[in-house]
């Protein structure tokens, strides 16, 4: 079996996965209601997910935090 990766690591690797599919679904969704045609979608597309996903990855770096903290006041167990 694998070694698994340190436990220190799941918020980071966490926002990496999550932000690569945020940015993802988001850019492409938006990119498609704002270009004609799949030449143009393939285009633009790339360069849109490139400037999103570190906004987004450094956003859930610093909004996930206190995201934990709110809900800690209304879940049980934490």
């Amino acid at each position: 079996m694998a070694k698994k990766i340190p436990l220190r690591y799941r918020t980071l690797i966490f926002a990496l996965i999550m932000s690569f599919n945020t940015s993802a679904i988001v850019s492409a969704v938006i990119i498609s209601l704002h270009t004609q045609t799949l030449a143009q979608f393939v285009r633009v597309w790339p360069l849109s997910f490139a400037i999103g996903w570190p906004l987004v990855f450094v956003a859930i770096l610093i909004i996930a935090p206190l995201v934990n903290k709110f809900l800690d006041l209304f879940i049980e167990g934490t």
